[in-house]
């Protein structure tokens, strides 16, 4: 077991998965994933209780949002990304940050503090 706070990452486009990544464990997190969709994410959660996660939306023909049910059920805090229509999100999920892609690594480093904190 690490010291390093962990992360999952659901993100179904392999170069922003790749970069967020790195650019977590940069920072010193323990990245869970990333997965790319919805099953392999909640195999994931399965497996290892993350502190945080970062979900995009968007997986193909699918949502993460049974991934953030999971997650909520856990009380394990989370963020949405996505590059689409947001107004697709439901009401049950509008306490959690959603940034716009592309994003900004810093925007998602003050998510992860600021809900941390």
């Amino acid at each position: 077991m690490t010291d390093r706070p962990t992360v999952l990452i659901v993100e179904d486009e392999v170069l922003i998965a790749m970069d967020l990544q790195a650019m977590l464990e940069d920072y010193g997190w323990s990245v869970i994933g990333p997965a790319g969709t919805t099953v392999a994410a909640l195999a994931l959660l399965e497996a290892e209780k993350p502190q945080f996660a970062v979900l995009d939306i968007n997986l193909g023909n699918h949502t993460s949002f049974e991934v953030a049910d999971q997650l909520i059920a856990h009380q394990v805090p989370f963020l949405f990304l996505s590059g689409a229509n947001t107004d697709m999100v439901p009401d049950r999920f509008h306490a959690h940050p959603l940034l716009q892609k592309p994003i900004r690594f810093e925007q998602v480093v003050t998510a992860l503090q600021r809900t941390l904190a």
